[in-house]
């Protein structure tokens, strides 16, 4: 019987959300490989109709950012981290290192649902590539093709990659990768620039 090797996570030295309860949150982190887990406890107070905590549970969010905005509606709509991301089908780990900032979700599908859990406005919170995936990187690859008079192996020869794989993101059975993307990017805003 071999023996199995032990299971090493990820170092994530920052608190968050673990579980929101009626006067408490539960937070946890990861450090020296073992989840910690801690109590935070607050006062909800209404005045003048507003729900007002004793401290100050959005301090340091910037919700401005991608991760931010997830996890400042996560925190509002009471959801655990576990809870968002079973409903998205990402592990507990991806999601924290989203709400971080340390990880951009490229699955168009898996994003797709992040944001609409949250009615995030995509337009103002998505970076360009992710913006890319969420809009048919199929139809816009396409459309660049046709427009320049491409075929797809001079558009592959373009980017340096084969013909079957620019059919296969045309086709949105794979999703073009963010390097790929980039040079893609990069051609579409000179071609802009000399019009």
């Amino acid at each position: 019987m071999k023996p199995q090797k032990a299971c090493i996570l990820p170092e994530i030295d920052k608190w968050s959300v673990y579980q929101s309860l009626p006067n408490a949150y539960i937070l946890h982190r990861i450090k020296n490989g073992k989840v910690e887990y801690s109590p935070l406890f607050c006062i909800k107070l209404k005045v003048n109709n507003y729900k007002h905590y004793s401290f100050n549970a959005f301090n340091g969010i910037d919700d401005s950012t991608f991760g931010g905005a997830v996890k400042k509606q996560r925190i509002e709509r009471h959801m655990t981290i576990k809870q968002v991301a079973n409903i998205v089908d990402i592990s507990v780990e991806a999601l924290m290192r989203i709400e971080q900032n340390k990880y951009d979700l490229h699955n168009a599908d898996k994003l797709r649902k992040l944001c609409d859990i949250f009615n995030l406005d995509t337009q103002k919170i998505c970076s360009p590539y992710q913006l890319f995936l969420l809009n048919n990187q199929g139809e816009q690859i396409l459309k660049f093709r046709k427009d320049n008079h491409l075929t797809q192996k001079q558009f592959a020869e373009l980017l340096n990659t084969d013909r079957q794989a620019i059919s296969r993101y045309e086709n949105n059975i794979n999703p073009m990768p963010y390097d790929l993307w980039s040079k893609f990017n990069n051609i579409c805003n000179k071609l802009t620039a000399n019009r």
